[in-house]
């Protein structure tokens, strides 16, 4: 079968190599019904990619933390940043899941440890948990992962229709989406 190539400066042609680096957030929460509670216990985004027309894509999930973003601290920000950092060595591109209370932290410190990016990176998330009804899920990893083929290098936060630069993001806990600082 023929796959659609995509040039890539440095990389060659091919499916576009993509590392999902998985940190848990609402993206990821499960219901327990045993406790009535949202847990993150379980890597609901690689369940919601499966779902999803990729072909030409070739992923490599890296479940790397199981966190709400509020309990993510300094030492698990410095951990997501140097995954990020080791997969743009062998990626085309990298999509982050992360929780949207402390994604733009998270982006900060990876903007502050690598001053060129050579692949483009996307974190993106939810409001909504991916395992109930009405969940911005599906639409924010749709868009991320064709915003990493179009967008350049650098590092980035794609939900809701938007694509904003990191650093200088940050949630709008009232209109429940991001803006740029």
């Amino acid at each position: 079968m023929n796959k659609p190539l995509r040039p890539r400066a440095g990389r060659g042609t091919g499916p576009l190599s993509v590392a999902v680096i998985m940190t848990g957030g609402t993206i990821a929460k499960s219901y327990n019904p045993a406790e009535a509670r949202l847990y993150n216990f379980e890597p609901k985004v690689k369940e919601l990619i499966a779902d999803l027309r990729i072909d030409d894509l070739e992923l490599t999930y890296i479940d790397l933390l199981h966190l709400d973003s509020l309990e993510i601290r300094d030492a698990d920000r410095d951990q997501i940043a140097s995954a990020i950092i080791s997969a743009c060595k062998t990626h085309d591109a990298i999509l982050v899941t992360h929780g949207t209370d402390s994604m733009a932290d998270s982006g900060t410190v990876l903007c502050a440890r690598m001053s060129e990016f050579p692949v483009p990176v996307v974190f993106t998330g939810a409001m909504v948990p991916y395992a109930i009804k009405g969940s911005d899920a599906v639409q924010n990893v749709t868009e991320a992962l064709l915003a990493l083929r179009l967008l350049p290098p650098g590092a980035y936060v794609v939900l809701h229709n938007r694509i904003l630069t990191l650093p200088g993001v940050q949630k709008d806990h009232k209109s429940l989406t991001f803006q740029e600082n």
